[in-house]
């Protein structure tokens, strides 16, 4: 129920922000993809690519990919908090704390926890397994943040130039955004079927 929820506000803020792209002026378009990126990558799922690419085509790549790195910096903020929250009101604290496999994980991931975040930030691999595992280990706030940021801000530049030099239609990039808000319902739809099924049988 939860996921179907971050999903619809997810879905509520993307189309919040298309019509801003579409109708808006060029500084509220940049005011509110900084307050998009600032809640994308967080629990809500939110695409960014459709986003950066359009708001590429009217300003520089840099400014882009910075806006959109601290965004995510400060969303990366907010979720390291509100996550060690919830962490600690439940008792799955002190069972994975106290988890031999998780204090072995704790020592290992701590160790490349920053590389791997860098990495992972910037290129297509899966963010969030690393992003959630940082969290878990109470890796430290300023290098998480900072891998974040030098993670995102490559990516976003490059999606940002993508849209500087090729000045796709928008209507390609609409298209592009359908697409990201279809596949993860068609995918929670698949697993809740798949999921019914095996309750039946």
């Amino acid at each position: 129920m939860r996921k179907w929820i971050l999903t619809a506000i997810g879905i509520i803020l993307s189309l919040a922000l298309g019509y801003l792209f579409l109708e808006g002026s060029r500084y509220s378009q940049l005011l509110g993809y900084f307050g998009y990126m600032s809640v994308a990558c967080t629990l809500i799922p939110l695409p960014t690519p459709p986003y950066v690419i359009a708001l590429g085509k009217v300003y520089d790549p840099i400014i882009v990919g910075l806006a959109g790195a601290i965004g995510n910096c400060i969303a990366a903020f907010v979720e390291y908090h509100l996550l060690l929250w919830i962490f600690s009101k439940t008792e799955l604290q002190q069972h994975v704390e106290t988890n031999r496999i998780f204090q072995r994980f704790s020592y290992y991931f701590g160790r490349m926890a920053f590389v791997c975040l860098v990495f992972t930030g910037f290129t297509p691999i899966p963010f969030e397994p690393f992003r959630f595992a940082a969290i878990l280990i109470r890796y430290n706030l300023p290098l998480y943040l900072l891998a974040v940021l030098l993670g995102r801000f490559p990516r976003y530049y490059l999606m940002a130039l993508i849209g500087e030099q090729f000045q796709i239609p928008t209507r390609y990039l609409i298209i592009l955004l359908i697409v990201s808000l279809v596949i993860p319902i068609i995918g929670m739809l698949i697993k809740h079927y798949s999921s019914d099924d095996d309750e039946e049988i």
